[in-house]
């Protein structure tokens, strides 16, 4: 369309276009924008720009700050911060708003591409959280959702070091009556679970009881293999123990099937754990290879076609 004279704009966006980044643009040089995730609040001001003619790649590394109890992005880290890259952030709901907590994530396991394009765990300090979850109260809003992709590690890369049942406590302590009524978040890792965090959503009284638990397999050595640092048997112990204190909690949670190297036997030990959890929700997902993350570049891959059939059991 766009080589007959059509006037529209390609934008490619996410992590894997923060990877590739100008190789996308010789590759497709009818691409007139690649994004990385850091840069979609400025999308609309991109698009102006591409409107004029140009071709973007905007896919440098931003330091996340706080200013004035707003979020700010330095986009250069050697110059003074200013106001010049805040923008609003755009809410797709009236009621649920998403905030997020900490960025980036220091994992690597090895199917995902997030920690070499989204940079290290940076988090936000609870007061700069706070304000803009009054600001959303402000405008109506009564549902918040805290982001992270790892959001257990949530302040350990502060000074002195916060905890995300820190958080929790300092959100629900400080939100005023008929504001924010309700507070859910993702994405916690099993790995860096904290007991302190189950406590929290089961005293709070502005926390909803619902924990979103990824465990991706049920096999060790798949685990080992994915790099995520816990075991069926570690696993199970964190389910128990949200069972005793929140016995009326949902369990959500995330799977991978197929991932290289995964045997009958070892899919078997996934749909045991299934079993054993009875997930409220359950998001499934096939393997898929990612450029440059290790397990893509493995030769026992699972063919499509298994794939697909265990994802329908």
């Amino acid at each position: 369309m766009k080589r007959a004279g059509k006037p529209l704009a390609i934008v490619v966006a996410g992590c894997v276009a923060q990877q590739e980044g100008e190789a996308l643009l010789r590759r497709f040089p009818e691409i007139d924008l690649v994004l990385g995730p850091q840069y979609i609040p400025w999308l609309g001001e991109l698009l102006v720009e591409v409107g004029k003619g140009s071709q973007l790649c905007m896919t440098e590394s931003m330091i996340w700050s706080e200013k004035g109890g707003s979020l700010a992005i330095d986009k250069d880290s050697s110059r003074e911060k200013d106001g010049d890259w805040m923008t609003p952030i755009k809410r797709g709901h009236s009621v649920r708003a998403w905030v997020n907590v900490i960025y980036g994530c220091n994992e690597h396991c090895t199917y995902c591409v997030v920690p070499s394009v989204r940079g290290v765990e940076q988090s936000r300090s609870m007061e700069a959280i706070l304000q803009e979850c009054l600001q959303l109260a402000a405008s109506g809003y009564k549902e918040v959702t805290l982001l992270g992709q790892n959001i257990d590690a949530y302040g350990r890369d502060m000074i002195p070091k916060r905890t995300f049942a820190d958080l929790l406590h300092y959100l629900n302590d400080n939100l005023p009556p008929n504001t924010i009524s309700r507070i859910r978040y993702v994405t916690s890792h099993p790995r860096y679970f904290s007991e302190r965090v189950i406590d929290a959503v089961a005293n709070l009284d502005k926390v909803c009881e619902c924990f979103h638990m990824p465990f991706q397999a049920g096999d060790d050595e798949v685990l080992r293999g994915m790099r995520r640092g816990y075991t069926f048997d570690s696993y199970m112990k964190i389910i128990q123990k949200i069972r005793a204190k929140a016995p009326d909690a949902s369990i959500c949670g995330d799977v991978i099937v197929g991932f290289p190297g995964e045997t009958e036997e070892a899919f078997q030990r996934t749909l045991d754990l299934m079993e054993e959890v009875k997930f409220d929700n359950l998001n499934t997902f096939a393997y898929s290879p990612r450029p440059n993350t290790e397990a893509a570049n493995w030769e026992n891959q699972i063919p499509p076609e298994v794939q697909s059939e265990r994802l329908q059991r």
